[in-house]
């Protein structure tokens, strides 16, 4: 590849990954009052649950919503906190409690979960720490920073004294270092999905329990590109609607990089 070459792909990646930014701000603005339609269910299929991350709400999932709904998927997205500024400990003890009204109400087994950035923390919480695998049959998470961003230390010189969150994803906190050393519950498959370019909350390398080869998965883009792109969502529904298989615990810490998924993503 030459160099002129190689200087139309980054520039081309770089138009990207603002376009993804500026499709994830259009739908922050629409804030929590995002309308539901359940008109058509596929059979067989589970319920979705949607998480958003640090200071989003639930207009930011709605691209993953519009898809999944399209597909025949029954979709509840949450507002978490007010953006997510409460402590993850307490918003996952109330998504625990949202999870078993689903499960109780639908009379189905257990849910699917996507979370974004630091709703996936969450997620892995209540996975981890709130009997989660009662209710959470495959988590997703994505651009979620299991070992913390040093961009919250600008939250915590701004919002530091009404925002617990951003103490928590401190890189090294005590959260984060539970929330990774804790065991994985059986019975429960995770997938990390994570943006090659995302300079927000790098890639942080496979938690224990997901497979590095099959479920730890780079894809080009930037950190909104997550929710906002095309090419991502096929890497989610794949994992959610495969058959069940054998989990593999621990192993070589390589990851999955899917430059075949690149393209030029429209709204």
């Amino acid at each position: 590849m030459s160099t002129r070459e190689r200087f139309l792909l980054r520039l081309g990646r770089a138009y990207r990954t603002v376009e993804h930014g500026y499709r994830y701000t259009r739908h922050l603005v629409r804030g929590n009052n995002v309308s539901g339609d359940v008109s058509w269910v596929r059979a067989g299929s589970r319920p979705l649950v949607l998480l958003h991350g640090f200071l989003g709400t639930r207009g930011t999932m709605q691209p993953l919503t519009r898809r999944f709904r399209a597909d025949g998927r029954a979709v509840f997205s949450y507002h978490v906190g007010t953006f997510q500024l409460e402590s993850m400990v307490k918003s996952a003890e109330v998504l625990r409690d949202r999870l078993e009204q689903i499960v109780t109400d639908l009379e189905v087994d257990r849910v699917d979960v996507v979370g974004f950035s630091m709703g996936g923390l969450v997620a892995m919480h209540t996975l981890k720490f709130l009997q989660g695998d009662r209710y959470i049959r495959r988590l997703v998470t994505l651009g979620s920073p299991f070992r913390g961003t040093w961009l919250a230390a600008a939250g915590v010189a701004t919002i530091g004294l009404i925002s617990p969150s951003v103490w928590q994803v401190m890189p090294h906190s005590p959260f984060l270092n539970r929330l990774r050393t804790a065991p994985m519950p059986a019975g429960v498959r995770v997938r990390q999905i994570h943006a090659r370019h995302d300079a927000l909350c790098p890639a942080p390398g496979p938690l224990d329990g997901v497979d590095p080869e099959r479920d730890y998965i780079m894809l080009p883009g930037g950190h909104s590109t997550l929710v906002v792109a095309r090419h991502v969502y096929p890497r989610i529904r794949e994992f959610i609607d495969a058959e069940e298989l054998t989990i593999v615990r621990g192993g070589a810490t390589g990851a999955r990089d899917d430059d075949a998924f690149e393209q030029r993503d429209s709204a």
